[in-house]
C-alpha cells in the first residue's frame, strides 16, 4: 500500500513530465495517481489539492491538443473522401495513400487526446468506401501469394533433391550451413502466401531441411570429439623445454584449424579451453601482467595523491593490453570515474558563482572582467538603458522557475501559466528560437536591467533566479 508521501512524489514526477512535454506519460501518472487515492480512507488535505491541481492540468493539455490536432483530423477526413471521389488511377498508389491516411489517424491518437466517437465512426465508415476502388490490387496480390506458393514449392523440391544427390557423402558441415542459409534467403524472396498454404509450407520445408541438418550435427558431433581429443594432447604436453612444450603445442593448434566447426553450443568452449589448457607455457605473458599491475598500482597513487591528473593517467593505461579483467584495472577505472564526477562537480560550483556574479556586474561596472564572454555584449547594452523594463524582468524570473520546476509566488500565477502555454506551443512548434534556456533568459534580463533604476525588487528577483541556476546546471 503506497502511503501519501509516495503518492506525493508521483504528483512531483507527473508535474516534471508535464513541463517537460511528455503529456501522456504525464496524464498517465496522474491517473495512477487518482486511482489510488481511492484505496486510502481518509486523504490528506494537501495531497488533495496537489492531485486536482494536477488534474485540471491534464485537462488542460487534453483541451490544448484537441485545440491542436482536431483540424488535422478534419483535414485527413476530408482526403478520404478526395480519394473516394476521386481514386488514383493505380490501385497499389490508391491503397498506399489511404494506408497513409490511416497510418497519420492513429499517429494523433497515440501522441494526443483521442478522437471522439463521432469523429471515429465517420472517419472509419468513409475509409472502408475509400478502399473499394482496390479490389482489382487485392485480387492481385492474392495472385502474387499463389504464385509465391508455387515457388517456394520448387524451393522444397530443389532441397529434396539436394539430399538425394549428396546424401552418400556430404559436403563439410561449413558448406551445409551456407546451402541452408542461400536457401532460406530464396524463400524468404517469395513471400507473403495465402494463410491456408502458410502451414503446410512450413512442414514440408522443415522437412526438406531435416536430412541436412541432421548431418550437419553429426559432423558437428565428430568435430567437437576431435577437439576435446586434442586438448587432452595438450595436457600431455611435459616437456622440460619450454620452447618445445610452445611448438607442440602449435602443431595441434594447426591441427585445430583444420576441424570443423562443432556447433554454436560447445565451439566457443572448447577454444578456450584449449588455449587455457596451454596457458601454462606462456610465463612470460604473465611476467608482462605482473610489470603492468606494477604501473597500474602507481598510478593508482598518483591518482590518490594528486600528482597526475585523470587524463594523464588515461594516456599512461593507452600503453597497457593485458589487465583490462584485473581487479587493478577496475580499481584504476573507478578512480578515474571518481576524479570526472569530481571535476565536473567543481566546473558545475564555479559555473553556478559566474552566474550568480552577473548582477554584481550589472550594478558595477568595474567588475566586468569576472563575467562570462558570451553575456558581455548584453552588459553592454543594458549600460545603456535608461531605465528597466519591469515587466520583462519579472517574465525571466518567472520563465526560469518553470525551467528549473521551482514554484513562482502566487502573484505572478497567470503569468506562469501565460508563459507554460507559450514553452509548450514552442515545443509542439519545434521552434528554435524561444527562450527555453538558461543563458537565453538570462541574456533577457540583463538587455531589460538598467543601473539607473535598480532597487530591491530587482534585487529580489536575481535571488528568485539563483536558486533556478542551482537546480538547471
Amino acid at each position: 500500500m503506497e502511503t501519501s508521501k509516495d503518492l506525493f512524489k508521483d504528483l512531483e514526477i507527473a508535474e516534471k513530465l508535464f513541463l517537460d512535454g511528455s503529456i501522456k506519460n504525464a496524464q498517465k501518472k496522474v491517473r495512477d495517481v487518482y486511482n489510488k487515492t481511492k484505496k486510502i480512507k481518509k486523504v490528506p488535505n494537501k495531497l488533495r489539492h496537489k492531485l486536482n491541481a494536477a488534474i485540471n492540468q491534464s485537462k488542460y493539455f487534453d483541451e490544448i491538443s484537441s485545440f491542436a490536432t482536431n483540424p488535422k483530423r478534419d483535414e485527413l477526413i476530408t482526403n478520404v473522401k478526395n480519394l473516394i471521389d476521386k481514386p488514383l488511377p493505380d490501385p497499389r498508389k490508391h491503397a498506399r495513400a489511404i494506408h497513409n491516411i490511416q497510418g497519420q489517424w492513429q499517429l494523433l491518437d497515440t501522441s494526443s487526446k483521442s478522437a471522439s466517437k463521432s469523429q471515429w465512426l465517420n472517419f472509419n465508415e468513409l475509409s472502408n468506401k475509400a478502399w473499394e476502388s482496390c479490389r482489382e490490387y487485392f485480387e492481385e496480390m492474392k495472385q502474387i501469394k499463389i504464385n509465391n506458393a508455387r515457388e517456394r514449392h520448387k524451393i522444397i523440391e530443389e532441397i529434396n533433391n539436394y539430399v538425394i544427390e549428396n546424401q552418400k557423402k556430404w559436403p563439410s558441415s561449413k558448406v551445409l550451413v551456407l546451402y541452408l542459409k542461400k536457401m532460406y534467403e530464396k524463400w524468404q524472396n517469395f513471400a507473403p502466401v495465402l494463410d491456408k498454404d502458410l502451414n503446410n509450407l512450413k512442414t514440408l520445408y522443415f522437412a526438406s531441411r531435416k536430412p541436412i541438418n541432421d548431418a550437419i550435427t553429426k559432423q558437428e558431433k565428430i568435430n567437437k570429439e576431435n577437439k576435446e581429443l586434442l586438448i587432452l594432447k595438450v595436457n600431455e604436453i611435459n616437456d622440460d623445454d619450454n620452447k618445445i612444450c610452445i611448438n607442440k603445442f602449435n602443431e595441434l593448434k594447426n591441427q585445430w584449424q583444420k576441424i570443423g566447426n562443432a556447433g554454436k553450443k560447445y565451439d566457443n568452449a572448447l577454444w578456450s579451453k584449449f588455449n587455457k589448457s596451454a596457458d601454462r607455457f606462456f610465463t612470460e605473458k604473465k611476467q608482462a601482467i605482473a610489470a603492468e599491475i606494477e604501473i597500474v598500482n602507481v598510478c593508482i597513487k598518483d591518482l590518490q595523491e594528486d600528482r597526475k591528473t585523470f587524463k594523464e593517467i588515461e594516456k599512461d593505461l593507452k600503453e597497457l593490453q593485458n589487465l583490462k579483467h584485473t581487479k587493478e584495472f577496475k580499481e584504476i577505472q573507478s578512480l578515474i570515474q571518481a576524479k570526472k564526477v569530481e571535476g565536473l562537480k567543481k566546473t558545475k560550483e564555479e559555473k553556478i558563482l559566474n552566474y550568480k556574479n552577473i548582477y554584481n556586474v550589472l550594478i558595477d561596472k568595474d567588475l566586468e572582467g569576472s563575467v562570462q564572454n558570451i553575456f558581455k555584449g548584453d552588459i553592454d547594452f543594458s549600460y545603456k538603458n535608461k531605465e528597466s523594463n519591469l515587466e520583462e524582468l519579472i517574465n525571466c524570473c518567472v520563465r526560469l522557475e518553470i525551467l528549473a520546476n521551482l514554484d513562482s509566488l502566487k502573484k505572478h500565477q497567470a503569468k506562469r501559466d501565460s508563459i507554460q502555454l507559450e514553452l509548450l506551443q514552442n515545443k509542439f512548434n519545434k521552434n528554435i528560437n524561444s527562450l527555453d534556456d538558461i543563458d537565453s533568459v538570462i541574456s533577457n534580463f540583463i538587455k531589460n536591467f538598467s543601473a539607473n533604476d535598480a532597487n530591491n525588487e530587482h534585487k529580489t528577483l536575481w535571488k528568485r533566479m539563483e536558486k533556478c541556476f542551482e537546480e538547471l546546471i
